[in-house]
C-alpha cells in the first residue's frame, strides 16, 4: 500500500472513531445539553380542583418516571390529563407536550410540577419546554363500516350502542382526546315520570298543584294540546280523590310543563317522544351499566320533583357504562380524530372525511350520524344568532363544543331551527363558567341564592332563562348559593358532592365557604351578618309554610337549619343551545323543503325544536339517550334493510 494510501485510510479511521464517540457521550434527553442530579422529587402545582402532587423520578440524563400521588380533578375530564400528560413527558422528554383539551388546567398544573421537579435537579426547564415532541408517522385513516358516529358524548355514545346492538357494524369518531363532550360536564340529573321512586316524595304544596292545574287553563295552541290538556285535568282529578300520599305527577304534566317551559315553539310530537320513552330508556341505560340513586330531586329549571341521579360522578356514569358497553359490542373508536366534511354521492350522504392522528381520515358508511352537541362555546356563532348575548358570558360547555357538525350539515343542505333560543344558568363557576364546584347540585331543595346584599332576588325553582335575568340584575351578576348538612343527597357518606368533587377540599381551597352558624358564614363572604340570619329565618319559614311570601317558589325540601353551612358563589353562564339541525321523529335530517337527506341522521344538542325557546333542566340528558338510542335504532334498520 502506498504512502498515500495509508494516510487516507488512517483519516477515515479516526473520523469514524471520533463520530462513533460523539454518538456515545450524547445525552437521550431533547431537552438540549441539560443533565439532573438523580433521585426522586415531590412538587405540587394548583389543578382544577386543587392540588396535585406529583413525583417526579430523574436520572442522570433523563425523566425516568411520572407519578400523580394526590388529585381531585373531575372524572372523566381532568383525570383524562392526569393518565396522559405524565406519558407523554416521559415518552418525549419533552414539557412542551400538547394540552388536553377540555382539560387545560389540569394539564398546565402536571407540567409546572414536573418543572419545578426538573429545576429542584438541576435541569434546563425552558430548554425542556422548547425540546420537539416528536410524534410517530401515523397512515392515513381509510375505512368502510355500516354506521359511522360523529361525536363520544352522551348521544353519539347513545346511538353507537343501539346501532351495534341491533347488528350494525359501528366507528365513532370524536375529535379530543376523550370521550365525554358535555354530558361528562353534566351533574346527571334525568327527568322521568316514575311512579315506583316518586311515590317516596312529599305531596307537593297547594301553589305547586295551582301551577299544573293553570296548565289545563290556557289557550290551546293545536287540537293535541287540548288533548293534553283534558288528560292532565283527568290526572288531577284522580289524584285529589286519592289519598294523595305522595307527590303527583303524570306524562301529560311533564309534556305539558315542557311545552309551556319551552313557550310553546317546541314540537309537541318531539316532547310527547321525550317523556314517554324517559323511563325505559333509563332502564335501556341501567341494562347497560348505569345505576341509578332511588332518590328523586327537582334539578335547578326542572319545576318538579322528577329528576333521577346516578350513583357516582354526575355525567360521568353515563360516558363509563356507555363506553364500556360499545366496546363490548365491537364499536370501534377513534380518539383525536375530527369529521370536517361529510361525502356525498348522489345527494345522500356516504361517508365523512377529516382528520386521524394528524392523518387524513377517510370513512365510508351505510349511515352517517352526527352526534357533535350544539355551540356554545363558539362565541362567534352565538352572537350571529343571538346577538343580545352578552359575549363575556363564560360557557359551561367543553371548549370543543362549537357547532362543528351543524356546520356540516348546512353545507349539505341541512335545515336549521331555533338557533336564536339559546340557554345561560345563573350557576356557574366563577373562574370558568362550568357547573361543578359548589354544595346544592343535587336538586333546587336543598338551597337558596342570595345577592352580595345577603338577599334573595328570585324563585330558585323557576325557569332557567328568568332565573338568569334576575341575576345578571344583581351587582356584579353574582350570587351565593346557601346550603346546610341538611342536603345528605348532594354530600355522600365520603364527603364527595354530585360533581365528584371533594367538598372539604372546595373549602380548603377557597371555593366553597364552611361555617357552623349563619352569621360566621355571612363574615366570610363579605355579608353583613345580621341581614344574612334575616334572610335565612325568613326563607326557613316559608320552608315550613309551604310559601314563598316574596317570590312565589313553591318547591322546598327540609328546612336549612343543620350545621355546617355553606356558601358557593355562582355567576350566570351560556348552557344550552335549543336550535340546530331539523330532523323528523325517526332522526333523519330534513332540507329546507323538509325532505329527508338519504344516509344522514342526528341526535342531541346538535338538533333543534324539541325544547322550543327554553328547556326544561333535566330533559337534557333525556333528550340525548332517547334520541340518541332512536338515531342508532334507525340506522341499523337502514342498514340491515339495504343489506
Amino acid at each position: 500500500m502506498s504512502y498515500v494510501k495509508r494516510v487516507r485510510m488512517i483519516v477515515i479511521v479516526l473520523t469514524m472513531l471520533f463520530a462513533f464517540s460523539i454518538t456515545g457521550c450524547a445525552k437521550k434527553n431533547t431537552g438540549g445539553d441539560t443533565t439532573y442530579k438523580s433521585g426522586t422529587y415531590t412538587t405540587e402545582a394548583d389543578g382544577y380542583g386543587g392540588v396535585i402532587k406529583v413525583e417526579t423520578t430523574l436520572t442522570d440524563e433523563k425523566i425516568e418516571k411520572i407519578t400523580i400521588t394526590e388529585n381531585s380533578e373531575t372524572e372523566g375530564i381532568g383525570s383524562i390529563a392526569i393518565e396522559k400528560i405524565p406519558s407523554e413527558i416521559v415518552k418525549s422528554q419533552s414539557l412542551g407536550v400538547d394540552l388536553v383539551s377540555g382539560a387545560t388546567v389540569t394539564s398546565t398544573a402536571i407540567i409546572d410540577a414536573v418543572s419545578k421537579a426538573v429545576e429542584k435537579a438541576g435541569g434546563d426547564v425552558k430548554a425542556l419546554k422548547e425540546a420537539p415532541v416528536v410524534k410517530e408517522e401515523g397512515k392515513d385513516v381509510i375505512k368502510e363500516t355500516d354506521v359511522v358516529v360523529i361525536g363520544g358524548g352522551g348521544a353519539g355514545l347513545a346511538a353507537a350502542v343501539a346501532a351495534a346492538d341491533n347488528g350494525a357494524k359501528v366507528i365513532l369518531v370524536e375529535k379530543t382526546a376523550a370521550l365525554g363532550g358535555n354530558t361528562v360536564r353534566a351533574g346527571g340529573p334525568y327527568n322521568a315520570v316514575d311512579p315506583e321512586r316518586q311515590k317516596n316524595v312529599e305531596p307537593a304544596d297547594e301553589t305547586s298543584m295551582q301551577k299544573a292545574w293553570d296548565l289545563t287553563k290556557v289557550e290551546p295552541k293545536n287540537d293535541r294540546h287540548a288533548e293534553l290538556m283534558e288528560e292532565l285535568k283527568n290526572d288531577l282529578t284522580a289524584y285529589e280523590n286519592g289519598p294523595k300520599d305522595s307527590v303527583f305527577d303524570s306524562l301529560a304534566l311533564h309534556k305539558l310543563q315542557t311545552y309551556d317551559g319551552g313557550d310553546y315553539v317546541g314540537k309537541l310530537e318531539f316532547i310527547e317522544e321525550l317523556v314517554e320513552k324517559s323511563l325505559p330508556t333509563s332502564e335501556w341505560m341501567a341494562d347497560n351499566g348505569v345505576e341509578w340513586t332511588d332518590d328523586i330531586t327537582t334539578v335547578p329549571g326542572g319545576l318538579w320533583p322528577r329528576a333521577h341521579l346516578p350513583v357516582n360522578a354526575a355525567g360521568y356514569d353515563f360516558i363509563k357504562a356507555s363506553e364500556d358497553t360499545a366496546r363490548k359490542l365491537g364499536v370501534e373508536i377513534l380518539l383525536n380524530s375530527k369529521a370536517t366534511e361529510l361525502i356525498t354521492d348522489g345527494g345522500a350522504v356516504v361517508g365523512i372525511k377529516g382528520e386521524s392522528e394528524g392523518q387524513n381520515m377517510e370513512i365510508r358508511a351505510k349511515v352517517v350520524i352526527i352526534a357533535t352537541g350544539g355551540f356554545a362555546a363558539n362565541v362567534e356563532m352565538r352572537k350571529e344568532y343571538n346577538p343580545s348575548l352578552a359575549e363575556h358570558l363564560p360557557t359551561t360547555n367543553s371548549p370543543a363544543i362549537v357547532g362543528d357538525g351543524i356546520k356540516m350539515a348546512q353545507e349539505v343542505g341541512a335545515n336549521l331551527i331555533g338557533m336564536e333560543y339559546i340557554q345561560s344558568l345563573p350557576l356557574g363557576n366563577p373562574v370558568d363558567g362550568t357547573l361543578n364546584g359548589w354544595v346544592g347540585g343535587a336538586g333546587v331543595e336543598h338551597y337558596y341564592q342570595v345577592n352580595k346584599e345577603g338577599k334573595r332576588f328570585m324563585a330558585e325553582d323557576g325557569r332557567r332563562d328568568t332565573m338568569t335575568a334576575a341575576l345578571l340584575a344583581q351587582t356584579d351578576t353574582m350570587s351565593y348559593v346557601i346550603s346546610s348538612a341538611t342536603n345528605e343527597i348532594d354530600i355522600n357518606e365520603t364527603g364527595v358532592n354530585i360533581w365528584g368533587d371533594n367538598v372539604e377540599k372546595l373549602v380548603e381551597d377557597g371555593i366553597v365557604f364552611k361555617a357552623d352558624t349563619i352569621e360566621e358564614l355571612a363574615e366570610q363572604i363579605g355579608i353583613d351578618p345580621q341581614v344574612l340570619r334575616e334572610t335565612h329565618d325568613t326563607f326557613n319559614s316559608y320552608v315550613v309554610s309551604g310559601k314563598d311570601e316574596d317570590f312565589g317558589r313553591t318547591l322546598f325540601g327540609k328546612p336549612l337549619d343543620k350545621a355546617p353551612f355553606y356558601a358557593s358563589p355562582r355567576v350566570p353562564t351560556v348552557h344550552h343551545t335549543m336550535g340546530g339541525i331539523e330532523i323528523d321523529l325517526n332522526n333523519h335530517v330534513l332540507d329546507k323543503d323538509g325532505n329527508i337527506i338519504p344516509g344522514l341522521l342526528a341526535a342531541g344538542e346538535v338538533t333543534g325544536g324539541i325544547h322550543g325557546a327554553n328547556r326544561l333542566g333535566g330533559n337534557a340528558l333525556v333528550d340525548i339517550h332517547v334520541f340518541g338510542k332512536k338515531a342508532g335504532e334507525e340506522a341499523a334498520r337502514i342498514v340491515n334493510e339495504n343489506k
